[in-house]
């Protein structure tokens, strides 16, 4: 497994096409057939893969967390934490206009019920 690590290590370090590849913010990156590096994966010093270079612990730790079963960047969490806010804003909004459109119905309907009665 070390020399795998260290063959791919070697290939994204020479292969240009992986490097590109690297930077589209995946956490998986495929150097060779069958050989794969995930975002997170660690070499024999104990570095971490960030999708185009080894880091060292305390630059993983001040850049990348792991949450819901997989690391991101710190940005990209924010970015990913945003958007669900976002989401659940949105859809919370909807929620209140379907409400808000099922009371008027039920208060007109009562409306037209009482006026009926009312001659």
């Amino acid at each position: 497994m070390k020399a795998l690590l260290f063959i791919a290590a070697l290939l994204a370090s020479f292969t240009p096409l992986a490097m590109h590849t690297a930077q589209a913010d995946s956490a998986r990156i495929t150097l060779a057939p069958g050989i794969t590096l995930h975002l997170g994966d660690r070499d024999h010093h104990g570095r971490y893969w960030d999708g185009g270079h080894w880091r060292d612990g305390r630059y993983w730790r001040n850049h990348y967390r792991y949450n819901e079963g997989r690391w991101w960047r710190h940005e990209q969490w924010r970015r990913h934490q945003e958007m669900r806010r976002q989401h659940e804003w949105e859809r919370e909004r909807r929620w209140h206009q379907r409400e808000r459109k099922r009371e008027w119905h039920h208060h007109e309907r009562e409306r037209h019920h009482h006026r009926g009665h009312h001659h």
